[in-house]
């Protein structure tokens, strides 16, 4: 890895010479012009604008690319700068001999915007606009840290100023031309003001020495650290925040057949419900891996597919995992809100994708309890992380259970979990997500309304309401969440159970609400005579509730769990 930087002149050689090419994955220019405006003001300013983060391809790392969204028109000195040594810092640099072709190109990994922000206004390469400096503004308000010095036009121009001298066209700054033009704009306009115009020049002139002279720094990966090294480095530095994906590298390295990219937006188009789970592209390149390989779908694993495999098992590996979470979302309540087990939803489907139609259903139907114990005794974890060793590791355990009706011990880890811990897990936590979706699971129907709930209509409704946070402790407690329709959610709003479990009174027939009070997992029954019991609604008795409620909760991931849950102890919890 090299760190260094490039003036402003230098990155405009290179990109002039197409030295800078873009990956695969990486979007289309998307800024605006009060962005680009604001960057080149900066830049005018001398100002910090980040760093490039560049990739030198390697025999490791082949990826397709393509060139910057930007108009640049041939250069005279393109042949001269194409002999040239192109190491990004000639300091110590090799010579010319050592460097070959595919040495001379760099991908950008981030700082793709800017890149091209900057070509597009100095190189007059936006392919529908033209830019232009202010020279008056430049004089008159450039100490104002205003960047409306900047102008732009529709259509490439030629003409090199405008507006009777005062706008010039900016890609003339880069080697001096402009200097002529600024001079008689001055002498014209400040004509019996000698002293002023000289300063006028000075100070316009010092504005496009800065740019000229600005520092780019870079950051440069040469291809040697490995796809590991490569995208844990991008995550850090990615100025958006963005996660380079194995699934982009992919997207790049096979380019343009299969196009992955194009092959998924189909898949997520075809079946909704990749798109609500947000399920990435990787996971589908980790089903073939398994399918194709039966090895631990590492990144390097998944880059080494070749694409006679991902086109043999794009379909299958398609339907599978579509298979696997629409089952846990039936089976385990799972959501989109509460994603979790992807680890396992992964594994299930690479199973299922080597099987037919009716070998999955048959398989699914009877291991159903097995496979949902081995579900949650996995997502109720403590720091539970999906990865691709633990991806392998329930691909065998689902084998094993597929061929020979046994699952291993050890993939159905003790749940560790006491209702201190439940009633106080955070909303950060896996288990919080994991006990989401083990009472959308249990609760199917409106516990206000008695309508039957669905993925389409649910939510999760706070019994306490969140008005009331500011005096209780765990407001967003599992253990006073409950699922509802969108309409009994509204309806009930920031009323306090209270208030609003009189109206359940007030309509009697008591066993009936009894009946959904017990099926939400709600502690309270409408006695003979219209009493709650217990009393533990009122807004002093919350963390009452919370306990009482907590602990049917907590019964219910024992029941799911069966032996594999343990008490304080660490035993086993033997059913009765």
């Amino acid at each position: 890895m090299q760190t260094g930087s490039l003036s402003i002149r230098q990155l405009l050689k290179k990109a002039k010479a197409g030295q800078f090419k873009l990956p695969q994955f990486q979007r289309d220019f998307v800024w605006n012009e009060a962005q680009v405006a604001l960057l080149i003001d900066s830049i005018a300013r001398n100002y910090p604008i980040g760093s490039l983060l560049l990739l030198e391809p390697s025999p490791d790392i082949q990826l397709s690319t393509r060139s910057l969204q930007a108009a640049i028109a041939d250069s005279e000195h393109a042949d001269s700068i194409n002999n040239q040594n192109f190491e990004l810092d000639n300091k110590d640099a090799p010579s010319n001999k050592d460097v070959t072709p595919e040495a001379q190109e760099f991908l950008i990994l981030d700082g793709q915007q800017r890149l091209t922000s900057i070509v597009r206004v100095l190189l007059n390469a936006n392919p529908s606009k033209t830019y232009w400096f202010d020279l008056g503004e430049i004089y008159e308000s450039f100490h104002e840290e205003r960047s409306d010095w900047i102008k732009q036009t529709k259509g490439k121009s030629e003409d090199t100023t405008r507006n009777d001298g005062r706008w010039i066209r900016a890609d003339l700054i880069l080697e001096g031309e402009e200097q002529q033009y600024v001079i008689k704009y001055f002498l014209k306009h400040l004509l019996e003001q000698e002293e002023r115009a000289m300063q006028a020049i000075q100070k316009v002139h010092r504005v496009f020495e800065t740019i000229r002279n600005y520092q780019v720094p870079y950051i440069l990966l040469e291809g040697q650290e490995g796809v590991e090294a490569i995208c844990r480095i991008f995550e850090t530095i990615n100025s958006t925040g963005t996660r380079l994906t194995t699934f982009d590298l992919a997207v790049a390295r096979y380019f343009p057949y299969p196009d992955l990219r194009d092959l998924f937006d189909k898949a997520r188009q075809s079946h909704p419900v990749l798109s609500e789970f947000d399920v990435d592209g990787e996971r589908l390149l980790q089903v073939i891996v398994l399918l194709e390989k039966g090895r631990e779908p590492s990144r390097s694993e998944q880059l080494g597919l070749s694409k006679s495999d991902i086109i043999k098992h794009w379909e299958a590996a398609v339907n599978a995992l579509v298979k696997a979470i629409t089952w846990a979302r039936r089976e385990c309540g799972l959501e989109p809100q509460f994603y979790v087990g992807e680890s396992q939803l992964v594994a299930l489907a690479s199973v299922l994708a080597g099987l037919s139609e009716k070998e999955q259903e048959n398989f699914l139907i009877q291991k159903h309890d097995q496979l949902v114990q081995w579900f949650f005794a996995n997502v109720m974890q403590s720091g539970f992380r999906a990865t691709n060793y633990r991806i392998f590791v329930h691909y065998q355990s689902l084998n094993s259970l597929q061929k020979s009706g046994y699952l291993p011990e050890e993939d159905i880890p003790l749940v560790k979990l006491d209702l201190e811990t439940l009633v106080r897990l955070a909303k950060s936590d896996n288990r919080y997500k994991a006990a989401l979706a083990l009472l959308r699971r249990h609760i199917k129907s409106d516990f206000y309304s008695g309508a039957t709930i669905t993925s389409e209509n649910f939510e999760m409704h706070h019994f306490f309401p969140r008005s009331f946070g500011a005096r209780k402790k765990y407001i967003d407690s599992i253990a006073n969440l409950v699922p509802v329709t969108k309409e009994t959610n509204r309806f009930l709003s920031n009323r306090n159970p209270s208030e609003y479990i009189k109206d359940l009174v007030e309509k009697g027939n008591f066993s009936v609400q009894n009946e959904r009070f017990a099926g939400a997992l709600l502690p309270i029954r409408i006695g003979p005579q219209g009493d709650i019991k217990p009393s533990i609604l009122s807004d002093d008795h919350y963390e009452v509730f919370v306990q009482e409620r907590g602990k049917l909760i907590l019964q219910k991931i024992k029941e799911v769990t069966g032996n594999r849950f343990a008490d304080h102890l660490g035993e086993p919890y033997e059913e009765i």
